[in-house]
């Protein structure tokens, strides 16, 4: 059977926490440190506003689950229950479509280089992305952002602010343009932020991500049983 490929469906988690490198501030503290390994369960929540010239107001709440395992960081939307099932999308030709927002996309540091993959739990299937395809698939090739939701260049931009936290061994740093702020809560025991704030100072536009890591039980089993996945590569999925 031939796969044709949807018009790119980007992860709204990673236009999230893409951190806008234009901030002209003094460099960070260098207290975060980017070669830290902590395994952690993360529950992710997004919520967006967007005020549109038409005076229309558009908010959006969404969720996301996090798992670090070692150098591998695993996401995927979580879903409602009483969203019905996604059917298959196929088109005139019967030929089914590769939607990256199904499933999970498992982010993996291998002796220096990194792996993408897609996990289709309902065909177990684990789509290889390579390293020409990640632009089209929504992924812009950063391990530091998809483990620590930042990279060292990001970080080294903002500054510490004296902004109050009640959390211990926390931090809130900043950056700002002309018109965009960006605020981040940096939690140094697990390397991970616990709130990414950032939007425009007129208002019209803003996004807030709430991270809330706890100590890994156990991965998905999903993750578990990822080497029974009949794998494929991102060739597989065009004519």
């Amino acid at each position: 059977m031939t796969f044709h490929i949807k018009p790119c469906v980007v992860f709204l988690f990673a236009s999230i926490i893409m951190v806008c490198t234009s901030f002209a501030q003094p460099k960070g503290d260098g207290k975060f440190n980017f070669s830290k390994l902590v395994d952690l369960d993360v529950k992710m929540k997004t919520e967006t506003k967007v005020i549109g010239n038409d005076g229309v107001i558009r908010t959006t709440f969404l969720e996301e689950h996090l798992v670090r395992k070692g150098s591998a960081a695993w996401v995927e939307r979580i879903i409602p229950s009483i969203v019905p099932a996604k059917k298959k999308s196929k088109s005139g030709s019967d030929h089914e479509h590769f939607d990256p927002l199904e499933g999970a996309r498992l982010v993996e540091l291998e002796k220096g280089q990194i792996r993408l993959s897609f996990l289709q739990h309902d065909d177990k299937v684990r789509v290889g992305i390579p390293k020409s395809e990640y632009q089209s698939i929504g992924f812009d090739g950063s391990w530091e952002r998809a483990y620590y939701m930042m990279t060292p260049q990001e970080y080294a931009a903002l500054k510490p602010t004296s902004r109050a936290t009640a959390i211990a061994n926390t931090q809130w740093y900043e950056g700002d343009d002309k018109e965009n702020y960006l605020r981040i809560l940096v939690d140094f025991n697990n390397a991970i932020p616990l709130l990414i704030e950032r939007g425009n100072f007129i208002g019209t536009r803003s996004h807030k991500t709430t991270l809330t890591p706890q100590s890994l039980k156990d991965i998905p089993k999903e993750w578990k049983a990822i080497n029974t996945y009949t794998p494929k590569v991102y060739s597989d999925f065009v004519d």
